[in-house]
């Protein structure tokens, strides 16, 4: 009985890794349908700049904005170009919802060091405390780690999730200088220049780390 018990377990091991790897496949697939899950701002740092970024409730209408933005000009913020795909659908309310509980008061930091806080051990424990509404399938993520103008740059984790169990396929860090009229402008401009280093040769370079044939 025990060593029937000991095969079960190992066969069911061995599914979900086959499982797992297929999926990861699919996301280099252009023809897989990812989810985009907009940006997070759960362990989020904005460093420096504390009287340009006003109160904590202009700071919680900025996180709103920022997410609003890439919906609006979803044209010049393209998830689908940015990650090689077809068709990309907009699952962005369980970001924007999960956001909108956050203690924004957390957020500012005048220390350079909080540009460089995350691990990938990070990134799975936000992608675990998530609700995604018992959608399933890939989705996308972009988990801010920190605006930081005293480092005059962005750091932004790319996220891939399995939304049915919320496992995390892979994230990778990236980083941008921001750009742009108004701080809503100024910090797009950092995730519009991520993304356009990921459609000329992050995204590739993934491919060619991840995928196996």
């Amino acid at each position: 009985m025990a060593e029937r018990k000991t095969v079960i377990i190992a066969l069911l091991t061995l599914l979900c890794s086959v499982s797992f790897a297929q999926e990861m496949q699919d996301i280099f697939d252009r023809k897989t349908n990812i989810k985009w899950l907009g940006l997070d701002f759960s362990a989020a740092k904005f460093i420096g700049d504390r009287e340009r970024l006003g109160s904590t409730s202009d700071v919680q209408h900025l996180i709103v904005a920022w997410n609003d933005l890439m919906i609006k000009e979803k044209e010049k913020y393209d998830v689908g170009a940015a990650i090689d795909k077809i068709k990309v659908e907009e699952a962005i309310e369980v970001t924007k919802e999960h956001n909108a509980n956050l203690d924004v008061t957390e957020i500012f930091s005048n220390d350079v060091k909080d540009h460089f806080r995350l691990k990938p051990d990070d990134i799975i424990a936000i992608a675990a405390d998530y609700d995604f509404k018992g959608q399933s399938g890939i989705g996308v993520m972009f988990i801010v780690e920190s605006f930081s103008k005293l480092n005059e740059e962005a750091a932004v984790w790319i996220t891939f999730i399995n939304l049915g169990n919320k496992d995390v396929f892979f994230s990778e860090r990236l980083t941008q200088k921001p750009g742009g009229f108004g701080m809503r402008n100024f910090w797009g401009g950092a995730i519009y220049g991520i993304m356009k280093n990921m459609q000329k040769k992050e995204f590739e370079m993934w491919r060619k780390k991840y995928y196996r044939k």
